[in-house]
C-alpha cells in the first residue's frame, strides 16, 4: 500500500476477473476482511437481497393500509 492508500493489483489477477483501466471498485467489510467488488456486481446483490420483501410487506401492511379506524390518526397530523 502507497502513502496514499493505493493499492497495485497484479496484472494477471486483473485480468483474471475482467478489470480494465477505469473499472469501478468498492471496498466492502466483512469483520475483519476487506473485498474489492466490481460496482455492477455490489448493484445486483443489493437487488438480489432486496427482491421478495415488497411481496412480504403489502399482506403484513394491507390491514393497516385498509383500516380506517386507524386512518383517524392523521387527521390532525400537522395540525
Amino acid at each position: 500500500m502507497t502513502d496514499k492508500g493505493q493499492i497495485t493489483l497484479p496484472a494477471d489477477v486483473l485480468r483474471a476477473v475482467n478489470l480494465r483501466k477505469g473499472s469501478e471498485l468498492l471496498l466492502v467489510q466483512d469483520g475483519e476482511r476487506v473485498v474489492l467488488r466490481k460496482a455492477t456486481d455490489i448493484g445486483q446483490a443489493v437487488i438480489d437481497d432486496l427482491e421478495g420483501w415488497e411481496a412480504l410487506s403489502l399482506p403484513a401492511l394491507a390491514e393497516t393500509w385498509d383500516n380506517p379506524v386507524d386512518d383517524e390518526v392523521w387527521n390532525d397530523y400537522g395540525r
